[in-house]
């Protein structure tokens, strides 16, 4: 196993022993803190504010993120052996395997056949993106030369780096890809469609979710801004200038946030005319993510969620409503989480 090379648990101990000591100091530092007096305490302001900057940024990330990597590290090496690449090819975005078009990648030997290419999708952090970047100077990308991995490539890895002449792993880092990589044989999860006849809005699942939607919003709109707005007439009509901050801050809520409420109302709308004017039909579809955003491939169209909207990314098929070349509501299969817009990416105009 990996971790019966002394090297590799060298290089284990000394990482995080690292995350160990940055806790400890940190800890050290306010403890003394809070004992010392004020004429000392004027006399370390620097060292004072630099300590007050790490412990909002780098322990949360020590304790939250180094050390149960450390853990996780630890619990693989000690299961399986070490996979070796030497230069292996990688990339930062655009891997035709990845769910997350952006997200880093190596191809390296399956270990169970090793004529076979085996893509390992990962959340890569700085250090490493810095060395993967097509432009990365000749130095950066020989720290990465060889590649160390080990684990289970369908489900989780450790990966480490080091120079082609080193024997020795470095930056060791564990990694989930369970959910990194497009399935190569997805399960169809069918639905009967609704009667051809029927437009999709008549579809019971579809239709209540719709009217929930609009349920909540009309209700909204009725308590919420009635209230804010006699917040503000009560404010006026008391006449106490302490209380203009709180006018202020309902006039913001109404500048900033009824618009949007009110828009959502007119979208809620114009999907269910379209729902209204279309039925649902089944295609095949692959969805993909670009940071926190969804591209949903439907044969030659791209199609694109409006922001912060996702869909199963596990679906391989989706119900579509409308015109795909124009504006169109799309669902998993059953209708009941009907979603607008989805416009194409790549092609607006009608054929």
């Amino acid at each position: 196993m990996a971790w019966n090379d002394t090297a590799t648990r060298g290089a284990w101990w000394r990482q995080t022993v690292r995350s160990l000591l940055s806790v400890g100091l940190c800890a050290a530092w306010w403890v003394w803190y809070a004992g010392t007096t004020v004429a000392v305490r004027e006399q370390v302001v620097l060292l004072t504010v630099a300590f007050f900057a790490y412990s909002a940024f780098g322990v949360p990330l020590q304790v939250l993120a180094e050390l149960p990597n450390a853990w996780r590290v630890r619990r693989l090496l000690r299961a399986h052996p070490w996979q070796i690449a030497e230069d292996p090819p990688r990339g930062i975005s655009d891997h035709p395997k990845a769910r997350d078009v952006s997200a880093a990648w190596f191809e390296v030997p399956d270990p169970a056949a090793p004529e076979r290419q085996l893509p390992l999708i990962i959340r890569a952090p700085l250090w490493w993106l810095r060395r993967m970047k097509p432009n990365a100077s000749a130095e950066r990308r020989a720290q990465i030369a060889r590649l160390w991995y080990c684990g289970l490539p369908g489900d989780e890895v450790v990966i480490a780096a080091s120079r082609a002449t080193e024997q020795v792993p470095r930056r060791l880092r564990h990694q989930y890809l369970r959910h990194s990589l497009l399935p190569e044989h997805p399960t169809r999860t069918d639905v009967p469609l609704p009667h051809p006849s029927r437009n999709a809005l008549s579809h019971p699942p579809t239709a209540r979710t719709m009217r929930r939607r609009l349920a909540r919003l009309v209700i909204a709109l009725v308590l919420v801004w009635p209230a804010v707005l006699a917040v503000q007439i009560a404010v006026v009509a008391d006449g106490d200038s302490d209380k203009a901050g709180l006018f202020g801050v309902a006039l913001l809520f109404e500048v900033t946030l009824l618009p949007l409420h009110v828009f959502l109302i007119v979208t809620n709308r114009r999907m269910a005319r379209t729902l209204a004017g279309h039925t649902w039909r089944l295609v095949d579809c692959e969805i993909r993510s670009r940071g926190k955003a969804q591209l949903i491939h439907v044969g030659d169209r791209t199609l694109q969620p409006p922001p912060h909207t996702q869909l199963d990314t596990g679906a391989t098929q989706l119900w579509i409503a409308g015109h795909p070349h124009r504006h169109c509501v799309v669902s998993v299969p059953g209708g009941a989480s009907p979603v607008r817009i989805a416009i194409s990416t790549t092609d607006n105009t009608p054929t």
